[in-house]
C-alpha cells in the first residue's frame, strides 16, 4: 500500500447493489472509476463513508406514492475493520472514526482499496452515530467534515503516505482542503495556498443548485469548534464572500478542475466566470454493465476487450443475427422479470419495441414528456412499450409527484398501451434495464444535464439512446454514436412513430442491427471508463 498515489474522495461509491453506499448516477460512476483503475493498475485508493442504513428501500404504497424504508447491508461481513481509527472535533466533542475496507479486484489481478468512515463507535454521541446512517439526509455539514477533514486524517492513520493526488468527486470532501492548508502549513512552517493546489483536483458532476453545497460561515465555525486552525484567514475569499460554497473551495484550491462532459464545462465556466474548467467526459465500467450474454459474444469476437474497450469497435464483424440475438436473450429475461414485479400491473410483450426510462425523479429530467399527448399514446399502443423505474430524493415533494403522475397514467392507459414502474432502482435493477431494453429515453431541460451515464450503459448492450441533446449525447451523436436525437414533444413523437417503430418491426430488422452496431461500436467504445481514467492519467494524475 506504500505505492499509493491518488486517493479518491467521494460521498457516495456504487460498487455492487449489496453495498448501499450510493444513491444514483454519482455513486455509480465512483465505483466504475474504481474499477478501471484496478483494470489498468493505477497507484489508486478510494475514500468514502459508510452509511448503515443506505439510501433508502423504495417501496410504491396503495395510494402510488413512494414509501422510504431503512435499506441496511451486512457491512460486518462485507468489509474487513482495518483496526485503525482518526478523530475530529464536531461542535467541540471529539468524534472517533472507525476505519473499514473493501478491495476491488480488477481484470488484470490489480487491487484497489476502498474506505469507509464510520462514526458508529462506542465512545461517540448518538447525533454523531447517525453521521454515517443515510446518505444526504441530516446533518449534511458534519458529514462533510467527516469526509473531508476525517478523511485526510485516515489515510494518514493508514500510513499512506506516498498520494500525491487528492481527487475529490464533487465538492462534498472539500473540506479536506482545510485540513490539508494545516497539516502543510504545520510541517513546512509556511502557509500558502499553492502547496494545497498543487496536490488536488477536482471534478464537478451537476450545473444544479442542489449539487453544490452551501453553509453559513455561523453554521461552519461552530461546528469546527474544538478544531484549531481549521480556518484560514482568508477562507472567505477562496468559498465565497456571503456563504461557504463548497464547489468554490475546492475549485480555488485545486491544480485541475474538470467538467463531466463537454458541455458541461461550458455551463460551469459560466457558473464560475474566471475559472479554469477542463472536461473529461464520463464513462461506464464496460464489463460490469454488459450483459451475460453480450460479454459471451465480445468474447467470442473481439479477445482482449475486458482490458481495454476501445476493442469494442471490432463489433462491425460480427454477424448481425448473433447481436440481436444477444440482446433478445437479455430482453426475454427482462420481460419475464418486469411481468412479475412491476407496480402497474401491465404486461410486456419480448418482441415489442421495449423503451426504458431509469433515474431520479427530480423536474428538470422531464419524465412526463411522454404524457403530453394521451392519444399520441393510444394510437402507438401495440407497437411500443415503456419500462420507468427510479426514486425521488425522500425531501423532494414535487419529485415524488411526478412519480406518482406517471404510475397512475400508466394504470389509466393500461388497456391501450403497457408502461410497467419497477420499484426500488438500483445496481441490479438497472442491469437488467439497459441490458434488455431497444431503446433508451433521455429527456432532460438543457443544460441540467452534466453528463449522463445510463445511456451509455444501454448502448454497450446494443440499447440505442433516444435523447435531448444535453451531456454526452451531444458528443455521442457528432461521433455517429447510435441513438435518435429529441427537440421536443413533437419531434419524439414524430421520430417514434415514424422512423423508429418502422425500423424495429422491418423484417429483416437489418437497419435496426446497424443502429445497435453504431451504438456498441462507436459509443460503447469511447464513452467507457478505461477512455475515461487514460484521460485523468494525462490532464489531472500527470501519472503514466
Amino acid at each position: 500500500m506504500k505505492d499509493i498515489k491518488v486517493a479518491y474522495f467521494s460521498a457516495e461509491v456504487g460498487l455492487n447493489e449489496h453495498i448501499k453506499t450510493y444513491s444514483g448516477g454519482l455513486g455509480i460512476l465512483a465505483g466504475d472509476t474504481i474499477k478501471a483503475m484496478a483494470d489498468l493498475e493505477v497507484p489508486f485508493c478510494a475514500m468514502t463513508l459508510l452509511y448503515k442504513y443506505g439510501f433508502f428501500k423504495q417501496e410504491i404504497n396503495d395510494e402510488d406514492r413512494q414509501e422510504e424504508l431503512n435499506d441496511p447491508w451486512d457491512y460486518e461481513n462485507i468489509l474487513t475493520d482495518t483496526g485503525k481509527q482518526a478523530t475530529l472535533y464536531i461542535r467541540n466533542t471529539l468524534i472517533t472514526l472507525k476505519i473499514w475496507k473493501y478491495e476491488y479486484t480488477g481484470e488484470s489481478g490489480h487491487t484497489v482499496p476502498i474506505y469507509f468512515l464510520d462514526t458508529h463507535h462506542k465512545s461517540n454521541p448518538d447525533w454523531a452515530k447517525e453521521l454515517t446512517e443515510h446518505l444526504y439526509v441530516g446533518d449534511r455539514i458534519g458529514q462533510e467534515l467527516v469526509l473531508g477533514i476525517g478523511g485526510y486524517r485516515a489515510l494518514q492513520a493508514l500510513e499512506l503516505d506516498s498520494i500525491e493526488t487528492y481527487h475529490m468527486n464533487e465538492g462534498h470532501s472539500a473540506f479536506l482542503t482545510l485540513e490539508m492548508y494545516r497539516d502543510l502549513g504545520v510541517k513546512t512552517g509556511t502557509y500558502e495556498d499553492a502547496q494545497v493546489e498543487e496536490k488536488c483536483v477536482f471534478t464537478t458532476h451537476t450545473p444544479i443548485p442542489a449539487g453544490h453545497d452551501k453553509f453559513e460561515y455561523s453554521e461552519f465555525y461552530s461546528a469546527i469548534e474544538g478544531e484549531k486552525d481549521l480556518a484560514p484567514w482568508h477562507l472567505k475569499k477562496l468559498a465565497g464572500e456571503d456563504r461557504l460554497n463548497m464547489t468554490k473551495l475546492a475549485l480555488s484550491l485545486s491544480r485541475h478542475t474538470n467538467a463531466v462532459s463537454r458541455r458541461h464545462a461550458e455551463v460551469t465556466r459560466e457558473m464560475f466566470p474566471g475559472e479554469e474548467v477542463d472536461y473529461v467526459t464520463n464513462g461506464i465500467h464496460s464489463t460490469t454493465w454488459a450483459s451475460v450474454h453480450m460479454k459471451a459474444l465480445f468474447d467470442n469476437y473481439i479477445p482482449g476487450w475486458r482490458l481495454d474497450s476501445t476493442k469494442l469497435n471490432e463489433i462491425f464483424k460480427v454477424p448481425n443475427s448473433e447481436i440481436f440475438k444477444a440482446h433478445q436473450d437479455a430482453k426475454n429475461e427482462l420481460v419475464s422479470h418486469v411481468n412479475e414485479v412491476n407496480v402497474t400491473g401491465a404486461k410486456l410483450n419480448s418482441k415489442v419495441l421495449t423503451i426504458g426510462f431509469a433515474r431520479r425523479f427530480i423536474q428538470y429530467k422531464d419524465a412526463e414528456l411522454i404524457f403530453s399527448n394521451l392519444d399520441d399514446l393510444r394510437r402507438i399502443g401495440t407497437k411500443v412499450q415503456f419500462i420507468f423505474a427510479g426514486k425521488a430524493h425522500k425531501n423532494d415533494g414535487m419529485g415524488k409527484e411526478i412519480m406518482k403522475r406517471i404510475i397512475d397514467k400508466a394504470k389509466e392507459l393500461k388497456d391501450d398501451i403497457s408502461i410497467a414502474f419497477i420499484e426500488n432502482y438500483n445496481i441490479g435493477v438497472a442491469k437488467k434495464l439497459v441490458s434488455g431494453c431497444d431503446l433508451w429515453l433521455n429527456t432532460p431541460i438543457p443544460p441540467n444535464e452534466a453528463s449522463g451515464t445510463s445511456g451509455m450503459k444501454g448502448a454497450l448492450n446494443g440499447c440505442s439512446h433516444f435523447s435531448k441533446l444535453d451531456g454526452w449525447s451531444i458528443e455521442s451523436y457528432e461521433m455517429n454514436g447510435g441513438g435518435f436525437p429529441i427537440s421536443d414533444y413533437s419531434d419524439f413523437i414524430t421520430t417514434l412513430e415514424y422512423k423508429i417503430i418502422p425500423m424495429f418491426t422491418s423484417e429483416n430488422k437489418t437497419s435496426w442491427i446497424e443502429q445497435m452496431k453504431l451504438s456498441i461500436g462507436n459509443s460503447g467504445s469511447y464513452f467507457n471508463t478505461h477512455r475515461m481514467v487514460k484521460e485523468y492519467l494525462e490532464k489531472a494524475y500527470n501519472l503514466k
